[in-house]
């Protein structure tokens, strides 16, 4: 059987920027760092690197180490970086506003600078990041957590004001939460024990950071979920914790207790979902059966959760971000024109539930990706590709390789489709 995974990234084209391709040698053994090429709007100027060393890309991530879903990103990215030739390192931020803007320029101050920054907009400090890239010449991508409304108008469009932001792609993080509470109020309307003394399913809520741009996207698509469906279900409360499980376990253990009639707890990541298992654990409740839990990221352990029945859903797949932005920068560090890497990537997500997570599953085993193809993807080695279309099958275990879909599906996206702004109805003013 041939498996198709999360692979479609919508991607749309903005305006052409000039580029050219004149750098400097230098002997990339005086510094501390490996040497590196370094572009900027014209990828021409003073810059040093080193003509043996790999571009270095350092991505810059706000939250710790031992995040389940950063662990997959940097996986994939770095098979993805391995075949593409790109030196790629991880920093982390360890849930730091201020120490993520102390990563950000003391990469920019190096005397070798990275070929480039690849950053969150974490607690909406990506206008801040932007702007220290952009003073020091050094190219910058973002990826999974984009500006905020306001902060767009005052930056304009990748490479319009901020010449070196070269693009962004990010999730349909408000899809993944209408999605996952849709999911959830379907399936606790199976049991007429889980509706309320009204009639409706009654859903508590644990959302992320507060100013994080992915928590705000998620939560509004849950709203706007309940808001559709008001005659079926009813959110009694929305609480923060933070992106934490321990948090989760606390703060879900308490609304439990002030809404006794809710049988949904919805997060708006897996950690928190796992706290909120335990929470219901804890009341000697049963998650799967008294309280239906779900979460997004479709990490491993929740994969795990949902194969056991603690875990209804999950929502997905966006990890691979970081191999597709390899793919992007690989074209970019090589010569493809800057007008032929559009500027805005998004990334659907995917559903997960118990009909489809043992496929799902087998998307997330490092062998797997392994065997991918990733220059397949490449507008540069492959010159007749009119648009970057990332998305792979999975083989037969017995099967040699992994290619790209080539026929119709549902889930196909090409450059320039009109897709729904993650704004769409939401706001994070």
């Amino acid at each position: 059987m041939i498996l198709q995974w999360i692979g479609p990234v919508a991607t749309h084209r903005l305006p052409k920027c000039s580029s050219g391709v004149f750098l400097m040698a230098v002997l990339g053994c005086l510094f501390a760092y490996p040497g590196s090429l370094t572009y900027g709007d014209e990828r021409a100027g003073d810059e040093r690197f080193d003509v043996d060393a790999k571009p270095r890309v350092v991505v810059l991530i706000g939250s710790d180490e031992d995040d389940p879903f950063w662990i997959q990103f940097a996986e994939f990215m770095n098979v993805a970086a391995d075949q593409l030739g790109l030196d790629v390192q991880f920093h982390f931020a360890d849930g730091s506003l201020e120490t993520m803007s102390s990563l950000v320029r003391a990469e920019c101050e190096r005397k070798v600078k990275p070929s480039c920054l690849v950053v969150q907009s974490f607690k909406r400090g990506g206008l801040r990041f932007l702007r220290i890239a952009n003073s020091y010449k050094v190219p910058v991508f973002l990826i999974n957590s984009g500006l905020v409304s306001e902060q767009k108008e005052k930056a304009g469009e990748p490479r319009q004001h901020l010449k070196y932001w070269i693009g962004e792609m990010l999730p349909d993080d408000y899809g993944a939460g209408f999605d996952l509470a849709n999911s959830l109020i379907d399936e606790a309307k199976k049991n007429p024990n889980r509706l309320g003394p009204d009639g409706r399913v009654h859903v508590i809520a644990l959302g992320g950071t507060v100013s994080h741009g992915a928590s705000v996207h998620r939560t509004a698509g849950l709203m706007d979920a309940i808001d559709a469906r008001s005659d079926e279900a009813v959110l009694d409360q929305l609480v923060s914790a933070d992106w934490k499980e321990g948090f989760a376990r606390s703060r879900c253990r308490f609304l439990q207790r002030r809404y006794p009639d809710a049988s949904v707890v919805w997060t708006a990541n897996d950690q928190m979902a796992m706290g909120a298992i335990e929470a219901v654990r804890d009341r000697g409740l049963v998650p799967g059966d008294n309280l239906i839990v779900g979460g997004i990221d479709a990490t491993r352990q929740a994969i795990d959760a949902i194969q056991e029945g603690s875990l209804t859903a999950t929502v997905g797949g966006h990890f691979q971000e970081g191999g597709w932005a390899a793919v992007v920068l690989h074209d970019y560090f090589n010569g493809l024109e800057l007008s032929q890497i559009p500027t805005h990537f998004t990334s659907p997500m995917r559903l997960i539930t118990s009909e489809n997570v043992d496929d799902y599953q087998k998307s997330l085993r490092a062998e797997q990706w392994q065997r991918i193809d990733f220059k397949q993807f490449s507008k540069l080695d492959q010159p007749d590709s009119q648009a970057y279309h990332f998305q792979y099958d999975l083989p037969r275990e017995d099967s040699q390789s992994v290619n790209t879909q080539t026929s119709n599906t549902s889930t196909s996206t090409q450059i320039g489709e009109d897709r729904p702004s993650v704004e769409s109805s939401s706001s994070d003013e």
